[in-house]
């Protein structure tokens, strides 16, 4: 029988991926320093980057000095300071005369004072209401998303009718930022050894890995780094082509924050029935939700109004698509899970993390099939969409070929790891646990 599918001609993977990793050697050291020295923007975001350990609530530092000049307000409206005198408190309008009364000047200041405090209060008061936030399921890679959200003239069909790009105010222009899901053990993943996952594809193509600094790592269970101007300098084409540098005037800015995922979690209902559904435990779904809504606090407290998701670890690392997607819906809505009680400080957290910062959330996937199962579990009438103008077929060959071979590799971990527990001879034992750390090795190079 002929082949059901037309010959690409491809290389056989091993040399592809040798391929990807000598590519990504010359861009690390030999493109990425040259850009990094003539262009002064690049290489501050790149020495400016932020590390964030569990950070709090969005707005919970203004709060804070909002109840310092509420107390301010108040020492201000009930004291006056007068030459020679000092701080004297100030007496009723109808109390005292003359040197010791309350001058009309000091009334008008002391008025003048609970004018200001009264407008400070509204305008904290103002941003509980919740405004619209879009969000967007399209089935491309996390660059592409980037690019049709800051150009989104340049595609057929305009899918973010707000302001221009970056072409004007460029000071008061504030990047969209991309999440970057990263490896928490090593900058930059397993880019040098030809890796594809998604943080391999961003530092293949940008200035973000320098940015990413030794001191960070390990990076910390809840937080993440942040690093603000990564310049782009390819395009999200084939690593091992050789093709796709942008030029000089067709680079743009993003701003990444770097986080690491949950590992290889234990899943409930694996064991019993591999048609059921996998959940995480109670103890991992609470972290996970911890560790999306420190990413979020991060990208609006920073500023950012527009942010690139994913389907974090669902990849190489073994989270469930149902369980991420349902996760990051929770955590958008506002729903708090840290602590327990209730009444008014129950409120004013709900409130503090509603995301009102954020215009437009996109979940960028390039799995077609992992982008389908993850919008029908997030819900909200969120539809899954094509990239416009963008290659349906060919984003998301060179990640599924890690992932399916990650994949492969697990599931024969699993296997040879059931049988070595059946195994009571003490020699063939012994042969299958080489044969089980090779695997296991061969699983931690493509991962």
């Amino acid at each position: 029988m002929g082949r059901t599918e037309k010959s690409q001609g491809l290389a056989p993977p091993a040399i592809r991926k040798d391929m990807r990793a000598k590519r990504a050697r010359h861009f690390v050291n030999k493109v990425v320093p040259a850009v990094l020295a003539s262009n002064a923007r690049a290489r501050k975001g790149a020495e400016g980057s932020e590390l964030f350990v569990d950070p709090g609530p969005v707005g919970e530092d203004l709060l804070g000095q909002g109840g310092e000049a509420k107390e301010e307000g108040e020492d201000v409206a009930g004291y006056v300071k007068r030459k020679g005198q000092g701080r004297r408190k100030v007496k009723d309008e109808g109390s005292g005369s003359g040197k010791r009364g309350v001058r009309k000047k000091d009334r008008e200041l002391v008025e003048e004072f609970a004018d200001l405090e009264i407008d400070k209060r509204s305008t904290m008061d103002a941003p509980t209401s919740r405004p619209t936030r879009r969000t967007r399921i399209i089935i491309t890679d996390s660059l592409s998303a980037a690019h049709l959200l800051t150009f989104p003239s340049r595609y057929p069909v305009e899918s973010e009718p707000r302001r221009q790009p970056n072409t004007e105010k460029k000071k008061d222009h504030k990047n969209l930022c991309i999440l970057n899901m990263a490896s928490p053990l090593r900058p930059g993943g397993g880019l040098l050894t030809g890796a594809t996952s998604q943080e391999e594809f961003l530092c293949a193509r940008t200035t973000l890995l320098p940015s990413l600094k030794e001191s960070f790592y390990r990076l910390p269970e809840i937080g993440g780094a942040f690093t603000r101007d990564v310049l782009v300098l390819r395009d999200s084409g084939p690593l091992g082509e050789g093709k796709g540098e942008l030029g000089v005037k067709e680079r743009w800015w993003v701003d990444v924050v770097s986080a690491g995922m949950l590992r290889f979690p234990e899943l409930e209902g694996a064991e019993e029935d591999p048609l059921e559904e996998k959940t995480w435990t109670k103890k991992d779904r609470e972290m996970v939700e911890k560790k999306m809504r420190a990413v979020l606090r991060i990208v609006a407290g920073m500023g950012c109004r527009r942010v690139i998701l994913g389907a974090w670890g669902c990849g190489a690392y073994g989270n469930p698509v149902n369980e991420v997607a349902r996760a990051w819906r929770k955590v958008l809505d506002g729903a708090i899970t840290e602590g327990g009680g209730g009444g008014k400080k129950r409120r004013a957290e709900s409130e503090e993390e509603a995301w009102g910062q954020l215009e437009v959330v996109v979940f960028a996937i390039a799995n077609r099939k992992m982008a389908g199962e993850f919008a029908e579990a997030f819900g909200g009438g969120v539809k899954v969409e094509d990239m416009p103008g963008g290659d349906k077929d060919g984003q998301e060959s060179e990640e599924d070929e890690d992932q399916a071979a990650v994949q492969e590799l697990r599931s024969k971990i699993e296997e040879m790891e059931k049988q070595i527990a059946q195994v009571w001879n003490p020699d063939l034992r012994a042969r299958m646990e080489t044969i089980l750390q090779e695997l296991r090795s061969q699983r931690a190079e493509r991962e």
